[in-house]
Parts: structure tokens; C-alpha cells; sequence
């Protein structure tokens, strides 16, 4: 009996010492994510990003201004080609006022140079209506919204104000990306998707194989309880 239990105690032994070893690396490293910055660090292994299904929900939407594009990808939104927010659930458009850029999203505008830089983010607390439905520009290049509740125009230099029952305006329109831009946006927002952290906390829980995984991870546990035992058995029964 002690023979056979010997036997299996060491095949099952190396068994799951290689599954150990996976654990205790990926352990140490999440109890070490935030020094290592791994919630930072994303994956960009194609493969791994298609197992995982990184791609948005729905097609990208885009506006465009003087050039410039604004682009609606998942629910992140881009300038050209840098991001410049992130959990948004509708863009509204952009329009270009003397080498500067206002886009509009879920009652929010953000103000920004044609390099990208955030001059300016105004929410409703800065008089931003509520259910924006369009954006656009008088004769005066000032801004002008069609929210929920009827039409809005402000100067955007000193933020004041006015609603109408209606106002003309150059609305911006959807328009179709070019394809060079989907691409690269396609590709940044699938490349921010998938940090190493996610990664080694699902491969730590078994989470990565899916279901099944995690009861695979369940069974190594089990086994190494078992092994716990028979190892002590082994050790009370030589002394």
C-alpha cells in the first residue's frame, strides 16, 4: 500500500508542480501589479486580442472638420488619431474655429487644439444642455446645439448662453472615415484592450480556458491537498 501510494504521490507530484510554478508566478506578479504597472502595460499579441474578442460593439462613427476628424470607436472617442476620452456612449460631431476644435459627446464639449491638446472641457456645471442631439456654426463661426429640449447658442469665449425655439446653422454630419484612419484606429483601440494584468489574473484563476479553466485550477487545488496529505501520510508512516 505504501509503495502505490508512493507511485501516484509522485507522478501526481510533478504534475501539478508545473501548474504551481504557473500560479506562483502569476501570484507574485498581480501582488505586484501596481509597482510593475502592469494595469498600464497592454497586450498586443493579435491572437491573444482575438481570443479575448477585442473589437468594438458596433461600427466607428465619424465627423469631420477642416480636415480634422473625430471618431466614435467602442466607447472611446479619437481626435485624428490620439484618444481623447473614453466611456462615451454617443459622439455628437465637431466643428473647427481659428485653428481650434470642439467636439461634442454626451452633454460634454471638449475644446482642442489640431494637435490634440485639451484646451477647455465643459460639462453641464458650464451651462452644456443636456441631450445634445447636434452640433453646428452660425454666420459668427459661434457655436450652436440642437439638445433635447430645443437650441442653444453660445459664444464659446465667454460661455454665455441663449436658447431658442429654433436656429439655422452648418450642422456636422457623419461622414465616411477613410480607410488608412479606420485601420489605425482599429488597431490602437484593440492594442488598449487587453492589459497584462487582465491576463495573468485570468490565467491565474483559470478564467482565460473559460469555464472549464477555472474548474481545471479547482482540480489542481484538489490535487495538491490530496498530495499535502499523502505526503504527510508518507512521512508519519516512515518514522
Amino acid at each position: 500500500m505504501f509503495l502505490l501510494i508512493q507511485k501516484w504521490h509522485k507522478k501526481f507530484g510533478v504534475f501539478a508542480a508545473l501548474f504551481v510554478i504557473c500560479l506562483v508566478i502569476s501570484g507574485v506578479a498581480i501582488n505586484h501589479s501596481e509597482q510593475l504597472e502592469l494595469n498600464k502595460k497592454f497586450i498586443k499579441t493579435e491572437w491573444l486580442l482575438d481570443f479575448y474578442q477585442i473589437n468594438p460593439a458596433t461600427e466607428p462613427i465619424a465627423f469631420n472638420a477642416n480636415g480634422s476628424w473625430a471618431t466614435q470607436v467602442g466607447e472611446r472617442v479619437y481626435f485624428d488619431n490620439i484618444e481623447i476620452s473614453k466611456d462615451v456612449e454617443k459622439l455628437v460631431g465637431i466643428i473647427s474655429n481659428n485653428e481650434t476644435y470642439t467636439i461634442a459627446y454626451d452633454g460634454q464639449l471638449k475644446i482642442i487644439t489640431k494637435d490634440g491638446g485639451i484646451i477647455e472641457h465643459l460639462t453641464g456645471a458650464a451651462g452644456v444642455p443636456a441631450g445634445m442631439k447636434e452640433i453646428g456654426q452660425d454666420e459668427n463661426d459661434d457655436i450652436v446645439i440642437k439638445a433635447a429640449h430645443g437650441y442653444y447658442h453660445v459664444n464659446i469665449n465667454d460661455l454665455e448662453w441663449k436658447e431658442y425655439g429654433y436656429l439655422e446653422a452648418v450642422w456636422s454630419v457623419e461622414s465616411v472615415i477613410p480607410t488608412k484612419l479606420y485601420d489605425d484606429l482599429l488597431q490602437q483601440y484593440r492594442g488598449s484592450g487587453l492589459t497584462i494584468e487582465k491576463l495573468l489574473m485570468d490565467i491565474h484563476s483559470g478564467r482565460f480556458a473559460g469555464t472549464w479553466g477555472i474548474y481545471f485550477v479547482d482540480l489542481i487545488a484538489i490535487l495538491m491537498l490530496i498530495l499535502s496529505c499523502t505526503g504527510v501520510w508518507m512521512w508519519w508512516h516512515r518514522k
